[in-house]
């Protein structure tokens, strides 16, 4: 089973944050200019989520693991490009981008229908701010919106529908941790009690250690298997069917 959160993946990370952190300097560095000598007030909002999106993404370039952070910039990007009148396109892209990036971390699997409201109200709040320029221009950015959105679905879906004919069923995953060296039976066993939930507490307690002993234990399995923390492991391997058999 091949590991998502491979090296050449987290290099990726890497270099995308490192991107993004070079267009928002530009950014944050104009949006001063705007404000502080166009007296454009607008773009406060733009140097105000600026500089928290640079800090953030520098947190993703030293832990690439850590991708669901990608989130808030892009939200923050979003309702900045509203508010200063950008092309409606930006908005919708970052949301799809951070609702991709919360699928892939698991955040989906619980209150499903909650938070996906909870997202497309955050798409809506910024949208709104069109109707300053008037319902007629309002409708126009909609009508741009919605051949975006349509198109992008399109290719989402159909990407999605792809790699789900092309992968194994759930049922058939095996994860078989006597392929990776410098593993061992137990490690199965305690990969196997994190799948069913038991929490670190309870597994040092059955097994006479202590936390940190199992903490560490457990992070190196899942940077062995690459999957960056649990949460990532869980995302990869909560299905599958985990044994030690050389």
């Amino acid at each position: 089973m091949k590991s998502f959160y491979s090296k050449k993946f987290l290099l990726f990370i890497r270099l995308a944050s490192i991107i993004f952190i070079g267009i928002l300097l530009y950014l944050t560095g104009h949006a001063v200019y705007d404000v502080f000598f166009q007296k454009d007030y607008l773009c406060l909002a733009g140097l105000i989520c600026g500089p928290l999106s640079i800090a953030i993404l520098i947190f993703v370039v030293i832990h690439p693991t850590k991708l669901a952070l990608f989130v808030p910039p892009l939200i923050f990007y979003s309702i900045t490009n509203a508010i200063g009148n950008a092309n409606p396109a930006f908005p919708i892209i970052f949301l799809e981008l951070a609702a991709v990036l919360l699928w892939i971390r698991g955040f989906f699997k619980t209150h499903k229908a909650l938070k996906i409201l909870g997202l497309v109200l955050i798409y809506i709040i910024p949208l709104l701010l069109y109707l300053r320029f008037g319902f007629a221009y309002f409708a126009g950015k909609c009508l741009d919106i919605l051949q975006l959105l349509l198109t992008s679905l399109c290719i989402i879906y159909i990407m999605y529908e792809y790699m789900k004919a092309q992968s194994l069923t759930a049922k058939d995953k095996i994860l078989n941790l006597a392929d990776y060296p410098e593993t061992t039976e137990r490690d199965a066993k305690w990969l196997s009690l994190v799948q069913q939930g038991v929490k670190y507490e309870a597994i040092a307690i059955d097994y006479e250690l202590t936390l940190g002993t199992v903490q560490n234990r457990l992070n190196k399995i899942y940077h062995i298997l690459e999957t960056g923390d649990r949460i990532g492991f869980l995302s990869i391997y909560s299905n599958a069917k985990i044994i030690f058999k050389k």
